[in-house]
């Protein structure tokens, strides 16, 4: 029996800047459950969302919470992972096509 391993790419229209926080948040909790709360999540993930621009933000989200479940080198991806100082081992292996076990 096969699973499908990705999500559908959420357009830009879909989910803008405005809404893109708490699309985040329940792709986190759809994948993965209830995590700790993040008091700066909304922040986090709108810096993600501006640094990155919409295609690429929006790309990295679908492969995390589709072809990897909503877990990042075995552990729940968190707003945490969405920081600039995560990019070098979170972002750019994602959009690379890399394997979580890179």
């Amino acid at each position: 029996m096969s699973q499908a391993l990705d999500i559908a790419l959420p357009s830009p229209q879909t989910v803008t800047r405005e809404s893109f926080a708490g699309w985040v948040l329940g792709e986190i909790l759809r994948t993965t459950g209830p995590q700790p709360p993040c008091p700066k999540a909304g922040e986090i993930l709108t810096a993600f969302w501006d640094r990155l621009g919409p295609d690429k933000a929006l790309l990295v989200c679908a492969a995390v919470f589709g072809r990897h479940r909503g877990l990042w080198r075995s552990a729940p991806v968190t707003p945490l992972r969405f920081q600039e100082g995560q990019d070098e081992f979170f972002t750019l292996p994602l959009l690379a096509g890399g394997d979580a076990r890179e």
